[in-house]
């Protein structure tokens, strides 16, 4: 399915470093699967220099960014922490992280991210996620982070 109409006016990023088209959420599993299109991943992809056994692939870059991407879909749209109240967030800890494969340009990336733990602690939400990328079947990325998301006193949409 599409991405949350109201994303753009709830997302700390612009569009175009989203790295996700589509989105399904889990409730019941604490989870949320999003896509990526290889093939819409930009500047940082287009400036890869292609070498003897290093070609374009889905740098790390991106996939900390998707990550953070799929952090702030989760905490707006499973958890009810969505920016245009206040809520921003914050990546703290990337407790494990293991690149299984490269990801190759082309065939489309499934990230998944699901919640591990939450806690409440002096009006700031530490949760911490499992990320799972896989393509065409294979486990590309997996990854245990943290995040904290605090509530400033903005309401509304971005100013300007």
């Amino acid at each position: 399915m599409p991405m949350p109409p109201d994303f753009e006016e709830q997302c700390l990023y612009s569009p175009d470093a989203w790295f996700i088209q589509d989105l399904a959420m889990f409730p019941d599993d604490d989870r949320i699967v999003g896509i990526c299109d290889t093939t819409k991943l930009g500047p940082i992809v287009d400036a890869q220099r292609p070498w003897p056994g290093h070609p374009k692939h889905l740098p790390g870059a991106v996939v900390i960014q998707i990550t953070g991407t799929l952090g702030q879909l989760y905490a707006a749209y499973m958890l009810g922490l969505p920016a245009t109240e206040g809520w921003v967030g914050f990546g703290t800890h990337v407790h494990k992280a293991r690149f299984r494969r490269m990801g190759e340009i082309g065939p489309p990336i499934e990230c998944e991210a699901k919640m591990l733990s939450k806690r409440t602690m002096r009006n700031t939400v530490f949760i911490r996620f499992r990320f799972l990328f896989s393509q065409d079947g294979e486990e590309c990325y997996l990854s245990e982070q943290s995040a904290a998301f605090v509530q400033s006193d903005h309401r509304g949409p971005l100013p300007g």
